[in-house]
């Protein structure tokens, strides 16, 4: 479907809602700009986008996999030009709602019971970030001010799903993270969790690792049974996954 026909089927959907509210007296229609129907397009909708996006899991990712692309660039389409502001409004809804997450984190004191390398960095980083959200006893609600606090104070805490990024550029392997493209930190291709040394694991990113040990697991059990090179490779991922928690369980 092109844009255009997007276009008109926006507006077609909004004067259908309007002939409904009509003839079955309801008072919520759309309202008139100027005395003439507002009229609907995608682009109105660009915040819309960038909200969902940015709060779906590994959202960034995802869509430059829907769209085949390799970085945040493809979602500026949408608006035309990087010049449109599309691209930073992701990255503000990314950071608020990774901001809203860490305060969960904090508030179940979570961020104590952290293991890996990094876990002590992020209790440290956490509880400074707590002292900054709270305000006359009580953590920052507010989106506004927490806003302003993510862009002032981030403590640069990705959580992943197998991993928490605990961010330091000098430490970190992958090349996006040493170039500073934060997106989506943790979740993103070029991570390596398993030689990282700015991984902390929550509970969550345990029981994801579990999982993946079951999956293991249940692909060598098939029958009929794998090729052996497969079988080799499977049995190897496992090894790995297995010594790094239990490296990470020493370390914590």
């Amino acid at each position: 479907m092109t844009t255009g026909q997007t276009n008109d089927n926006l507006n077609h959907f909004a004067a259908w809602v309007n002939r409904y509210c009509d003839s079955h007296g309801r008072h919520d229609a759309l309202p008139a700009v100027s005395g003439r129907p507002f009229k609907l397009h995608t682009a109105q909708f660009r915040r819309t986008l960038a909200w969902f996006i940015a709060r779906r899991p590994g959202g960034t990712i995802a869509g430059a996999l829907q769209y085949r692309h390799h970085s945040i660039q493809v979602f500026e389409g949408y608006a035309g030009t990087s010049d449109s502001g599309f691209r930073a409004e992701v990255e503000s809804e990314q950071a608020l709602a990774r901001g809203e997450h860490l305060l969960t984190v904090i508030d179940a004191h979570e961020h104590t019971r952290m293991a890996g390398p990094a876990a002590a960095e992020a209790a440290r980083r956490l509880e400074e970030f707590e002292q900054r959200t709270r305000f006359q006893g009580t953590v920052v609600l507010d989106d506004r001010r927490l806003r302003r606090i993510m862009n002032r104070d981030d403590p640069a805490i990705y959580p992943g799903t197998y991993i928490t990024c605990v961010h330091d550029s000098a430490k970190a392997l992958c090349e996006r993270a040493r170039q500073g493209a934060f997106e989506g930190l943790g979740d993103h291709p070029q991570c390596q969790p398993l030689a990282c040394r700015n991984v902390a694991l929550t509970r969550e990113n345990t029981d994801a690792w579990r999982g993946e040990i079951e999956l293991v697991e249940q692909q060598l059990a098939r029958r009929p049974p794998l090729p052996p090179l497969l079988q080799n490779r499977l049995l190897g991922r496992k090894q790995q996954i297995e010594d790094f928690l239990a490296t990470t369980q020493e370390l914590s």
